[in-house]
Formats: C-alpha cells, sequence, structure tokens
C-alpha cells in the first residue's frame, strides 16, 4: 500500500514539475515582441515594454487629432492629414502597476530630446467624447481619433493621453496614445504610430470626358462623375491639371444656357465623417468659385454640395478605390 502511495505522489511531483515549469516558460515568453515586430528607429519604447500587435501599411492615408475634442461639432478642432509609410506598434507591460500618466509624460519629456517638436498632446477631456457605444477596434484603423472618441463600453472612464509630434530632421510624425485596458489582460498599454511622409503618383485609366460626354451623362443619368478635377492634399485648393476639365464644363454651360449644375464634392472614408462632410464641401465651393470667377458663369446657375464619404462608387479598402471615390460630380437642376 505504501508503493502505490509513493508512486502516486511521485507521479503527483512529476506533474507538478512538469506544470511549473510550463508556467516559466510561458512566463518568461509573455514579455517577448511578437515575431517581425520591432521599434521605430526614432521612436525608443519605455523600458519593460513589449509589443503585442504590430501593423504595416507601404502607402496610406492617415488622419492623425492635431487639437482638443469640440463635443459641439463632434470632431477634434484641429486634424492633420498624412500620407506615406504607416506603422502601428501595440506595447503592453507585464508589471500591472506601471502608471499610464507616467509613461504618458517619459514620452513628453524624451521626444523632444530626440528631436521631435510636440504639436498637440492632452488627456481625457481635452480628447474623448461621452461613450459611443461602440467598440474600441482601434488597431488598424488610420485615424487616431477611433481610439480617442470611439472607446466603447470597455475603455470609457478609462484614462487616455495622447501626443502629437513631428521630427525635426525628417518628414516623419508620431502620434502616441497611453490608456489602461481593462480585463485581466489589462494595465497600461501604449500604441505608437509612426506616418514618414512621401508623395506617390497614383496611375488612373480614365480620360477626361468632353463636353458631349458630359452632357450625355447628364441626360441618360442625370448625373456625371469628373475623376479629373484635383486638389491639393487635405485641401480645396484647385491643382493647376484640373483647367482642362473645368474648361469643358465651363464649354458645356455656355452651350446650354439653359443648364444649371449642382456640383457635388466626395471624399474617400479616411477621417471622420464630419471632416469629410466639411472638405467635400469646401472643394464644390471652390469649383463653383473657379467656374464663376474664371469662365464667367453665373453663379445663379450653380449650386456646390458636398456628400463626404457618403456615395462611394469603389471600395475604400484599396488605394485605387479611394482615388476613385475623391471625386466631383454634376447634377443638372431643373430648376
Amino acid at each position: 500500500m505504501s508503493d502505490v502511495l509513493s508512486g502516486a505522489s511521485a507521479r503527483i511531483r512529476l506533474v507538478s514539475l512538469l506544470f511549473l515549469t510550463m508556467l516559466f516558460s510561458l512566463a518568461g515568453q509573455a514579455n517577448e515582441d511578437i515575431e517581425g515586430a520591432g521599434d521605430h528607429p526614432l521612436v525608443e519604447r519605455i523600458a519593460g515594454s513589449f509589443i503585442t500587435d504590430n501593423f504595416r501599411d507601404e502607402f496610406k492615408r492617415v488622419v492623425l487629432p492635431a487639437g482638443p475634442f469640440d463635443r459641439s461639432e463632434r470632431a477634434h478642432t484641429e486634424q492633420l492629414a498624412l500620407e506615406g509609410e504607416w506603422l502601428k506598434m501595440i506595447y503592453r507591460f507585464d508589471d500591472p502597476d506601471i502608471s499610464d500618466l507616467r509613461v504618458h509624460r517619459t514620452f513628453v519629456q524624451t521626444l523632444p530630446e530626440a528631436g521631435f517638436e510636440l504639436i498637440f498632446e492632452g488627456s481625457d477631456l481635452d480628447l474623448i467624447e461621452q461613450n459611443t457605444g461602440r467598440s474600441a477596434d482601434f488597431l488598424t484603423n488610420t485615424s487616431e481619433s477611433y481610439l480617442l472618441t470611439n472607446r466603447g463600453p470597455l475603455l470609457n472612464r478609462q484614462p487616455v493621453h495622447y501626443l502629437l509630434a513631428r521630427s525635426q530632421d525628417a518628414p516623419v510624425h508620431v502620434a502616441i496614445a497611453t490608456y489602461q485596458a481593462p480585463g485581466p489582460g489589462g494595465g497600461t498599454q501604449y500604441a505608437i504610430t509612426v506616418v514618414t511622409e512621401e508623395e506617390m503618383e497614383v496611375a488612373t485609366e480614365h480620360r477626361p470626358l468632353s463636353a458631349s460626354e458630359m452632357e450625355q451623362g447628364l441626360m441618360e443619368s442625370g448625373r456625371v462623375a469628373i475623376q479629373d478635377i484635383l486638389f491639393a492634399f487635405d485641401s480645396d485648393e484647385i491643382l493647376a491639371e484640373s483647367s482642362s476639365s473645368l474648361a469643358t464644363i465651363a464649354e458645356l454651360m455656355q452651350e446650354h444656357q439653359e443648364l444649371g449644375l449642382l456640383v457635388v464634392g466626395h471624399t474617400d472614408d479616411v477621417g471622420n465623417y464630419d471632416y469629410n462632410l466639411r472638405l467635400s464641401m469646401e472643394r464644390s465651393t471652390a469649383v463653383v468659385r473657379y467656374l464663376e470667377q474664371r469662365h464667367g458663369i453665373a453663379g445663379s446657375r450653380l449650386r456646390s454640395a458636398g456628400a463626404g464619404m457618403m456615395a462611394p462608387i469603389a471600395s475604400n479598402r484599396t488605394e485605387a478605390g479611394r482615388a476613385q471615390n475623391r471625386r466631383v460630380e454634376l447634377v443638372e437642376m431643373r430648376d
């Protein structure tokens, strides 16, 4: 009987030893970066943190909050729209007692020492609105305001700190959001977004429409999309290469003196709803102003409108699709 008990005891000790070995092995692996992840060379991590998620896009349009949140406008007072290489790394700590505010203050202090200029930094009420009830699926979202304004029931009432900085030596912007993640795997976490600006020529397969083709589109569909009216990035400034299409629109209206046009601006889905609605309206207004001032079209025959991201004609998941969605449409006005 004692031999049986002795054998059972040995097996229990062996199982316990194996369990503890596995536990310590997992603990040793817990604070390692995920495979293929690493810091950006210009931004050092906080000691004791490790990367749990890592995302990269060779060329992406990103909108970064650059001012406090205005509740009346439901948007940040200033936003910075950038295009270029996009990196996002999510870091966490094994130590659950790491202070989120201390992490934020560390970045506020060390980034200028590393050659960055702080554009904006704030916490809690400077950044967010009331809980929207939506989930905090911010990891791959290109607008950092998504984390700050759509934290949902999980992150709501948790402290959030944010900063935006630009390198003084390279075309690099860094946004860092530090927050307390709830739940068993929570504790202080921080998300570093790095955007390296660059210009990219997006090839288009369409050709400029003639006045007769515009007329045909209006007659058959009541509207026609003009893809060749181009604007400066994040602006209502009309680029010089748009002059040909604008001259064609003027030609059409001069040939048909009874024709009135609603000029509708459209955007892709990068940035929040209000931002895109405002930008599309500003761009359509710029087109109307151009036709009035450069071609003498009567203002009574034109009206501007902005549809923002509401009516895509292609998927916004690709740059080619987003390029198609950034357009101006002409709609016939019959009154």
